[in-house]
């Protein structure tokens, strides 16, 4: 990952290129909702900051390894221990801080437990 520092550079430049493309937020042209021109800014970078977040989430689900399984074989059952054969993939919507976020990942069924199951995120359920 890149050092602190070239990540405030990067964030800098891309700072810069956004205020360019949206223009100027002053006291003559704030959001109806904005409070001040302060308020405004704040709600233009958290919306930025969060489309930034669901982009990386999205690329990252998407980019994942499937780590040792072979997508149209069986997978282990969690629960039971018995093979499942691959059903196809699947979208299913997480919760993040910001909001929900939409990942495709591999599907198996369990014939036993009668369960579809996803063995490459069984670190990330709570």
């Amino acid at each position: 990952m890149a050092t602190s520092d070239q990540v405030q550079v990067k964030i800098a430049a891309f700072a810069r290129q956004l205020a360019e493309e949206f223009g100027e937020i002053d006291e003559e042209n704030l959001d109806e909702h904005a409070l001040s021109w302060l308020d405004a800014i704040e709600t233009r970078a958290v919306a930025i900051g969060d489309a930034v977040t669901t982009e990386l989430l999205r690329q990252k689900s998407s980019d994942r390894p499937a780590t040792s399984l072979n997508r149209e074989d069986e997978s282990v059952c969690p629960q039971c221990g018995k093979l499942g054969p691959y059903r196809g993939q699947r979208e299913r919507e997480l919760i993040g801080r910001r909001g929900p976020v939409t990942i495709s990942e591999p599907e198996y069924f369990c014939p036993c437990c009668r369960k579809s199951f996803f063995p490459e995120d069984q670190g990330d359920r709570r």
